[in-house]
């Protein structure tokens, strides 16, 4: 009896341990990251076709001819060399990073900067030079301040006035200079030293290999920039920030991303986002995901179950054939 009870639990771990090690991925999984021809000198037809689907709006896609793509369960397709990640545009005035996680491993960097002097929201030297004016401006606020403060007969409470104000514009000058300071050391002298199409590729992956996609908001300029990726229960404001459309082109499989940038709801709730999806764009290559309106499969929890069951019905066929 003790043999047969011992043979069932076997069985039953054995076939639990195959499912376990057939799910598994290798945690471990790293990329070469290189920068890759940029796509819209090299087929500029696709890249219009993605750059098309942006406007300063939201991102429109028709999901009827680009179905949309459950965007956490994105996975290296197997067939392709590398996963090439294509530049597509975006509409931002916060300078993003794009980061990836393979199979739930560590974010990494992929683009530090993305801005653009091409860009829905271009960066320009018109706005740096407006940034140098508001200085300037702050100066001259000051510098009046100062004069009437010192020359100018003021009653107790005007001169407290008068000394609060130039305490604020003082602040308002160091956070302005600094900012600008900072803003110039981004880019190329603080404006976007990307093109549309710059592609950067992840090579050297075997395996099953998932993918995740993550926004740092602001992350060039700030270090605490939010980060937003695909979970929306991962988010900060628990709101979904990125979309996933599948675009197919002869045996390359694309996947065109949408991401927001912004906290919270949109501006006609209260919030502060225009929940638009187009503040950093980008296309995939060598990617695949589940698309919502097929049927998902199986939970596998529920696959497990089904394992423990067979294997107590094993226990149960033990026992009786021990009596």
């Amino acid at each position: 009896m003790k043999k047969l009870l011992f043979s069932a639990c076997l069985a039953s771990a054995a076939s639990l341990s195959l499912v376990t090690a057939a799910t598994a991925q290798n945690t471990n999984q790293t990329a070469t990251i290189q920068d890759a021809d940029n796509l819209k000198s090299s087929d500029a037809a696709l890249f219009n076709q993605f750059n098309d689907s942006v406007n300063t709006e939201r991102l429109a896609m028709d999901e009827y001819t680009l179905p949309e793509l459950f965007a956490d369960s994105l996975k290296w397709d197997g067939l392709s060399e590398s996963i090439d990640v294509v530049f597509i545009n975006e509409g931002a005035g916060y300078r993003n990073q794009l980061l990836f996680s393979l199979n739930d491993g560590p974010q990494t960097m992929l683009i530090d900067d993305i801005a653009s002097t091409e860009s829905i929201l271009k960066e320009t030297q018109s706005k740096l030079d407006r940034k140098a004016n508001k200085i300037a401006q702050v100066e001259s606020d000051i510098a009046q301040l100062e004069t009437t403060i010192q020359t100018t007969e003021l009653s107790v409470e005007e001169r407290a006035a008068a000394e609060s104000d130039l305490s604020k514009k003082q602040k308002e000058l160091t956070n302005r200079t600094n900012a600008l300071a900072l803003e110039k050391t981004l880019g190329d002298n603080g404006l976007g030293s990307m093109k549309l199409g710059d592609s950067k590729s992840l090579s050297g992956l075997s395996g099953g290999v998932g993918i995740d996609f993550f926004i740092k908001a602001d992350g060039a300029r700030r270090d605490a920039g939010k980060i937003y990726g695909a979970a929306p229960n991962a988010t900060a404001d628990g709101l979904q920030h990125l979309i996933a459309r599948e675009f197919k082109q002869g045996n390359d499989n694309w996947v065109l991303l949408g991401f927001e940038d912004i906290y919270g709801v949109h501006t006609s709730e209260g919030g502060s986002s225009d929940r638009d999806f187009n503040d950093v764009v980008i296309a995939v290559r060598g990617v695949t995901g589940r698309r919502v309106d097929e049927p998902q499969d199986v939970p596998e929890p529920m696959t497990i179950a089904g394992l423990l069951l067979v294997g107590g019905l094993g226990l149960g066929q033990a026992r009786r054939k021990a009596r």
